[in-house]
């Protein structure tokens, strides 16, 4: 979950953006899990927009990939992890392939454009876990191989 306080609202922004939103300056995140740096793009009156959505979970992720039905595409998604879990000791954003989801249900494994994978919530899974259930691939990197 993203969250930031009344004090980094973007005062007199209304008139910038869509009814229902707000404009802010930054935004924090309190726990060190992955998250989703996406790129969107819809039409309005023939022109494509596109637009970067911060997502913070697999299941808002999944939500998002939904609203393609509706007009909405989704152009890329990269993965921020936290150190812990790249193993560089800092974040980094990097291209996602896929997302697989353990049988068990419990774990994701992350992989990345390059081939590498990162799993989740464990930075290694025992290996008796196998990862059998697709969440997500990106169509943009089709011809690529884990």
């Amino acid at each position: 979950m993203f969250i930031t306080n009344r004090q980094a609202e973007v005062k007199g922004a209304e008139v910038l953006l869509e009814p229902g939103h707000q404009g802010w300056h930054l935004v924090q995140q309190h726990l060190m899990s992955p998250w989703f740096h996406t790129t969107i793009a819809r039409c309005e009156d023939s022109l494509e927009i596109h637009d970067v959505v911060f997502v913070d979970s697999m299941q808002a992720l999944t939500a998002l990939l939904e609203l393609t039905e509706v007009g909405v595409q989704v152009k890329s998604v990269q993965l921020v992890s936290p150190g812990w879990l790249n193993g560089s000791g800092d974040w980094r954003m990097e291209r996602l392939l896929e997302v697989a989801r353990s049988q068990d249900g419990a774990s994701l494994r992350y992989t990345l454009i390059d081939g590498r994978y990162y799993y989740f919530p464990e930075a290694q899974p025992s290996s008796s876990v196998t990862f059998s259930e697709l969440v997500f691939r990106c169509q943009q990197y089709e011809g690529a191989k884990p």
